[in-house]
């Protein structure tokens, strides 16, 4: 096995779909926090430049640097086994997780980013009201017409881990009651071992 280092924040942030993806794997590797910039910019400064793209995460695989949240992702579901068998199951997985890349975009913009109070307001309503709606219900159906158990070849993948950890941070969490088929994916996750063992004993993050 390689030997790795996740680097991120003191938080779940872009970095948990990729802890949880290795800890699912049972694959050994460093969990290497670092403050928060709005808590200690010291290290982030420090660290910044001699990252590839001035952003965090990285994973470091035997002292080879991969940066991008979504590319470590998928090195790793590749790496340990959870991608799928072919081009096509490959193409299935990254859909789910593009299409949650975009909806968690949209939500750090409104809850996040946006310093325009009114605007704010804005964007979290349509949040709440078209945007998470939609992606759930999206969700719902690629996950129906898929078997209904997991979301690609009838096996857990990357894909169903990034759909477990975007709606257990939701913080409204019973919205994904209304999806059936989805919250049991959900819940059946909540409850592999691994997974569950890891959620105990993380750190206690904002976010």
């Amino acid at each position: 096995m390689p030997s790795l280092k996740l680097t991120y924040f003191n938080l779940k942030g872009r970095a948990e779909p990729i802890r949880l993806i290795l800890e699912v794997s049972g694959i050994a590797y460093e969990d290497e926090r670092i403050p928060a910039p709005w808590d200690d910019q010291e290290k982030w400064f420090n660290l910044k430049p001699s990252t590839p793209f001035a952003q965090l995460p990285i994973l470091s695989v035997d002292g080879e640097v991969i940066s991008q949240s979504i590319a470590i992702a998928r090195y790793c579901a590749h790496e340990f086994g959870l991608a799928g068998k072919n081009i096509l199951e490959n193409g299935k997985m990254d859909e789910i997780v593009e299409a949650i890349k975009d909806g968690t975009e949209k939500q750090i913009e409104a809850f996040l980013f946006e310093q325009d109070e009114t605007r704010k307001a804005d964007l979290q309503e349509k949040f709440h009201k078209e945007v998470l709606p939609k992606l759930l219900q999206n969700l719902e159906r690629r996950l129906v017409s898929r078997g209904k158990k997991y979301f690609v070849g009838g096996k857990l993948s990357w894909a169903d881990i990034f759909a477990f950890n975007f709606c257990s941070e939701l913080p409204e969490k019973n919205v994904v009651d209304e999806y059936p088929n989805l919250a049991d994916l959900v819940k059946r996750l909540g409850n592999v071992p691994s997974i569950r063992a890891w959620i105990e004993v993380r750190p206690d993050t904002l976010f």
